[in-house]
């Protein structure tokens, strides 16, 4: 499903709305195949960092957990108890920080992304995740995402895109240095 974007722009979807589960992430490139660099959330004092989409998709999740928003229906499974611990300490770490300073942890990372894409959890359901999608790629517009392995999909397809624009880069570059 499509949705038109908002005049907005980035700022006006991610810093000047009060959503708990809009996130910000910064990709900086791919590294052996793996997306990586920051999930940034207006609701954390220090951004997330990943390396691959299943980090990224657990990332989404655990900020989910740590501001409490939107709510899971059913009760996550785990293999070990230290893990399921770790998982239900989230919600007591991080306290809401006042636009100003998210204006401020948002801009260093925002700059040296090679990509930014929103991604706002709606709904957490089903030990799942579902949502919406924003970044270049789409245009200007939104797309669903209904679970979190087709939200993965869509990343990778982000990554794969990143991955072409830098290697037709690449190619321009070598190029030019050849008819020097």
């Amino acid at each position: 499903m499509l949705e038109e974007m908002n005049p907005g722009g980035y700022a006006g979807d991610f810093i000047y709305q009060d959503r708990a589960s809009v996130m910000l992430v910064c990709i900086n490139g791919c590294h052996e195949d793996m997306l990586y660099r920051n999930i940034v959330s207006y609701y954390l004092a220090e951004p997330v960092y990943f390396k691959g989409t299943s980090q990224l998709i657990l990332g989404i999740d655990q900020i989910c957990e740590t501001v409490g928003a939107p709510m899971r229906t059913v009760e996550p499974r785990f293999l070990s108890a230290m893990r399921e611990n770790q998982y239900r300490e989230l919600s007591k770490i991080q306290k809401p920080i006042n636009s100003r300073d998210a204006a401020e942890c948002i801009a260093p990372y925002a700059s040296k992304a090679k990509e930014i894409v929103i991604i706002q959890v709606l709904f957490r359901q089903n030990a799942s995740m579902q949502g919406r999608i924003h970044c270049t790629y789409t245009g200007r517009t939104f797309m669903s995402f209904r679970s979190a392995l087709e939200l993965m999909r869509m990343l990778e397809e982000i990554g794969a895109n990143l991955q072409g624009k830098e290697r037709t880069k690449n190619t321009v570059e070598k190029e030019e240095l050849q008819n020097v």
